[in-house]
């Protein structure tokens, strides 16, 4: 109980700390928004990302064991790379397929792409990307830990949150919010992950290691 208090007053620090500066992005002046607006440019906006329904993935992501979230950070490398746009310099390095396999380093820089382009439109972006994602990044660690089985299942939680935060974010970007029903890769993909986690489940339970 004391380490959830402790959890929860970390979190509700974090979120004072962006509510008192990040997230008030209403500007006075027009050249206070001209300012802001070359600075996002400087740091790289996309025009392209990857859209699905975010509480149906976070429900696909749940029931896949959490696999997929990485067909969904390659989804979303794989359109942000083609409609990235930066003032300075050139695309971004590597691939999605490298990007994915990376993701618990590119997870942060994707975040970052979908809140300043958020910001960009003058929609309300996520929590910022260092938030979201140690919480991503916390809450996978605390699944393989040596915790109570409650704390397992919050972190796990987390872990399936933290994508679909950043997706409800960017589902206001286009005119029609994208469908409550998956599509049948989407379907394919999570069904793949739910048997291959509960193969690998019931193999370690049977050795005694889970």
């Amino acid at each position: 109980m004391e380490r959830l208090v402790e959890m929860l007053v970390i979190i509700g620090l974090l979120y004072a700390g962006y509510a008192l500066t990040l997230q008030k992005w209403t500007y006075f002046t027009q050249a206070d928004w001209e300012k802001r607006k070359t600075a996002l440019k400087t740091q790289g906006l996309a025009n392209t990302f990857y859209f699905i329904n975010a509480r149906t993935q976070f429900l696909l992501t749940l029931v896949s064991g959490g696999l997929f979230t990485f067909y969904w950070l390659y989804k979303q490398w794989s359109s942000v790379l083609q409609g990235f746009r930066r003032l300075e310099g050139g695309p971004l390095r590597f691939g999605p397929f490298l990007r994915t396999l990376g993701g618990c380093f590119t997870f942060f820089s994707l975040g970052g792409i979908i809140n300043r382009t958020c910001e960009y439109m003058h929609k309300k972006p996520a929590l910022p990307a260092a938030i979201w994602g140690l919480l991503w990044l916390g809450g996978l660690a605390a699944v393989f830990a040596p915790l109570p089985v409650g704390w397992r299942i919050t972190g796990y939680l987390f872990f399936c949150a933290a994508p679909a935060a950043f997706q409800r974010r960017l589902n206001v970007l286009p005119k029609t919010a994208p469908s409550a029903w998956p599509k049948i890769t989407e379907l394919l993909v999570a069904i793949a992950g739910f048997i291959g986690c509960a193969s690998l489940v019931a193999v370690l339970h049977q050795k005694g290691l889970f």
